[in-house]
Order: C-alpha cells, then sequence, then structure tokens
C-alpha cells in the first residue's frame, strides 16, 4: 500500500473515488500520513493521532484538525459521536494495525500492476467481500464487512 511513505501510483479516478466516499466525514490518519499529504483534507475533519505534541508549522484550523495522542483518545472520541457519523482510516501501517479490531468495514482497491512496495495490507480473514465499487483497467475497488456491526461506521481507505 505503499513506498516510502508514497502511494506508489496515482490514479485520478481512484482518488475522486477516495474524496467521493470520505467527503463530509472525518478521517482518522497518522502524523507521518498527515505531513506526506502536506494538508489537512478539505471538506472533511482530520484527526491525527501523533506520539508528540504538533510542531507550531502543523497546527491548522482547529475546527478541521484535531491532534489526539493515543488510539483510546480516538476511540472514545468516535464512540462519543453522533450515531451515524462516519470515520475513515487512511493510513499510514501503524494507524491500519490499530484501528482495524475496530472497523466495521474496509474498501479495498487492487492496482493490477507490479508496485515496490514497503508497506503492505493483508485482509483478516472475518472480512466477507461484498458490493464492487468500481472497475476499470487500471483498478477495482471492492467493500469488504465484517459479520459484526459497530453502533458507529469506521472505515479503512
Amino acid at each position: 500500500i505503499g513506498a516510502d511513505g508514497k502511494i506508489p501510483w496515482h490514479i485520478p479516478e481512484e482518488l475522486r473515488l477516495f474524496r467521493s466516499l470520505t467527503m463530509g466525514h472525518t478521517v482518522i490518519v497518522g502524523r507521518k500520513t498527515f505531513q506526506s499529504i502536506g494538508k489537512p483534507l478539505p471538506g472533511r475533519n482530520n484527526w491525527v493521532l501523533s506520539r508528540r505534541e504538533p510542531s507550531p508549522r502543523w497546527i491548522v484550523d482547529p475546527t478541521t484538525v484535531r491532534f489526539f495522542f493515543s488510539a483510546e483518545e480516538v476511540l472514545a472520541a468516535v464512540r462519543g459521536a453522533e450515531v451515524g457519523k462516519e470515520f475513515w482510516v487512511i493510513g499510514g501501517t501503524e494507524i491500519y494495525r490499530l484501528f482495524l479490531p475496530h472497523c466495521s468495514e474496509v474498501i479495498q482497491t487492487v492496482v493490477p500492476k507490479d508496485c515496490v512496495g514497503d508497506a503492505h495490507f493483508s485482509m483478516p480473514e472475518d472480512f466477507v467481500r461484498g458490493e464492487l465499487l468500481v472497475a476499470t483497467k487500471d483498478f477495482m475497488t471492492h467493500r469488504w464487512t465484517r459479520e459484526k456491526r459497530m453502533e458507529q461506521t469506521v472505515g479503512i481507505l
């Protein structure tokens, strides 16, 4: 899913799908991934998990960016949110590992080309492949769901 902190492909249609799924919702992202993006994702609440206090250059509009210092803090905020709110875990590898046990669905894109990468993702056995969201010559995206649903929607992209 990554190489040197970056996505090893650039597919505009896939980026549009990501935007349409996450727009208006909350994205949960690790500090390194947040820094690699370079700015908060517009039109979304950006929740950044970091082991250290944010540097002054990271501090942006507090109405769209919120920093957390433990996964437990993030999970408490998700549980305390209004029912029906959607939360999307968007990386990196450590963030996926921390939050996957709490997710009800995974949106998985497969790119049919050889990519060199240093970050990988394996679908857990308790997820079932469901709806095909998009299929093009460049990529295919499926929604995977876990049988047991949470009261809040938390997904991984």
